[in-house]
């Protein structure tokens, strides 16, 4: 079974502790959450040039 990142950050954006978020995706485990925030994290950082 897959879990997108997105519901995974929805999840935890409307509050829920990650906790909350392994009993609501009993197939996750914590390090899948993890993953999930550092793949999140790398896609949004990149360099702001201003002009």
């Amino acid at each position: 079974m897959r879990i997108r990142v997105i519901d995974v950050l929805d999840l935890l954006a409307s509050g829920l502790t990650q906790e909350q978020v392994l009993e609501e995706l009993p197939d996750l485990e914590k390090e899948d959450i993890e993953a999930a925030l550092k793949y999140a994290g790398s896609r949004l950082d990149h360099p702001i040039i201003a002009a």
